[in-house]
């Protein structure tokens, strides 16, 4: 019984590292399962652990490994991926932002380890969120009517569009390691957190009729303003 936590830590990395293969084949299928699943064995790993009663350092270090596979080498894979097979960048440089993008995620996930347990919000976005945020990305960008239209960029739009996407990259590689306040979507808290939950799931419904795959990067970006306005009520409230 008390192998069982690490035992789902490390199903997490096994469907990281099959992620990156549904990366590599360009199935947007088998990277949501795998991202979903590694997701679904990183939530109840702990849980599974505080219930055992076999929490450990050893499972401590566990987790965050896991997650710079599933989140960390993932995000930086999809990040290489999006630039390079439907923005059109050339290599090296889609792999070396992509890479850039993996090491935010592993000094992240660095630090958590140095940090003491109390606070069920995050400070900066958390692995997962971000991995999220590519999956939309790259998911929206490979369907055939987006990816045509971006093929045919050249001169001075293709630019524009490499540097577009190259700051957007930038940018989460910034706000994981950032000091704004990100809620968890657990439930509890007061009428603002509550709202907050309810209105990213509102967003989300509304959105993905229209934008697709694109819908869960919109709603990560979202996070930390909607973020900001829910908890600054809990904090007035208290």
């Amino acid at each position: 019984m008390k192998h069982i936590p690490n035992l789902l830590t490390l199903a997490n990395a096994i469907c990281g590292m099959m992620a990156i293969y549904f990366i590599v084949n360009a199935s947007n299928t088998g990277l949501a399962i795998s991202l979903i699943a590694a997701a679904t064995f990183d939530m109840f790993d702990g849980w599974a652990a505080r219930k055992i009663g076999t929490s450990s350092e050893l499972g401590k270090q566990l987790d965050s490994l896991a997650d710079a596979i599933s989140f960390g080498a993932t995000s930086g894979f999809l990040w290489s991926s999006i630039l390079a097979d439907y923005g059109h960048m050339p290599q090296p440089w889609a792999m070396l932002i992509g890479a850039l993008v993996t090491a935010s995620s592993v000094y992240r996930l660095g630090v958590f380890n140095t940090l003491e347990g109390g606070s069920k919000d995050f400070i900066g976005m958390p692995t997962p969120a971000n991995a999220l945020f590519a999956l939309g990305l790259w998911s929206w960008m490979g369907r055939w009517d987006n990816w045509e239209w971006i093929m045919n960029l050249e001169g001075t739009p293709l630019l524009i569009w490499h540097l577009g996407l190259a700051l957007l990259a930038f940018y989460t590689v910034y706000w994981q390691n950032a000091s704004f306040k990100v809620m968890s979507l657990k439930g509890g808290g007061s009428k603002g957190r509550k709202w907050g939950q309810y209105a990213l799931f509102g967003i989300f419904a509304i959105m993905i009729p229209f934008f697709g795959a694109l819908s869960i990067s919109i709603v990560v970006f979202l996070l930390p303003i909607i973020s900001a306005i829910a908890l600054r009520g809990e904090a007035q409230h208290h």
